[in-house]
């Protein structure tokens, strides 16, 4: 499955490596176009997946540059963090497709 005449054949991993809700927080974004909490996601979701996974899903997004922090809110006790798409180019600009 993954070597095609003798090579490494990645576009049979992606499906692998990308996260379905990752897909879901990316498109939900564009299609809200303002700062969304994990909490606020999970409602847009119907709860499906629950705040936890979104959460964690929203911070890995971070940390490869494509979701960005924009602020914090203190509530009920807690931080509610709040997060809008990156303007910026994805952190690792030589894995881009041409």
């Amino acid at each position: 499955m993954t070597y095609d005449n003798g090579h490494f054949n990645w576009g049979s991993l992606v499906p692998y490596l990308i996260h379905p809700v990752k897909v879901a927080i990316i498109e939900a974004m564009e299609w809200v176009e303002v700062p969304v909490s994990p909490r606020e996601l999970d409602r847009i979701f119907d709860e499906q997946f629950g705040v936890s996974l979104v959460s964690y899903h929203m911070r890995t997004l971070v940390d490869v540059g494509v979701v960005e922090k924009v602020r914090q809110q203190a509530v009920r006790g807690a931080l509610q963090t709040f997060y809008s798409l990156s303007a910026k180019e994805p952190a690792s600009p030589s894995l881009a497709c041409e």
